[in-house]
């Protein structure tokens, strides 16, 4: 029996959202939480490869209504390192008590 962490135990919840990456692979992540900063919208993710490690780094994407189409959303990567990190400090306070933050 291996010590090694489980990926795939994310499979089993209903929170997981399949992206493409910039090759039009898959890419596979558990949603941990949205979050609303300055009038936008950010989604917190967790990848499949990340979750298999000991210490994880999530992804912070900022949520875009597709024009023509508000029922479709585009991710798209935040490049503001402040954006970044106050999303993610709000996501550390709104999830102090059920994860372990370094």
């Amino acid at each position: 029996m291996s010590n090694e962490p489980d990926i795939f135990e994310i499979e089993d919840s209903d929170d997981i959202i399949i992206l493409n990456d910039e090759d039009g692979n898959e890419c596979r992540f558990q949603f941990l939480d949205m979050i609303d900063y300055k009038g936008r919208e950010f989604i917190v993710l967790l990848s499949e490869e990340e979750a298999a490690k000991e210490e994880s780094d999530v992804d912070i994407l900022e949520v875009v209504s597709v024009p023509g189409n508000p029922e479709l959303e585009n991710y798209l990567p935040v490049d503001d390192d402040d954006i970044i990190d106050a999303v993610f400090d709000i996501f550390a306070a709104n999830n102090k008590d059920t994860l372990d933050f370094c």
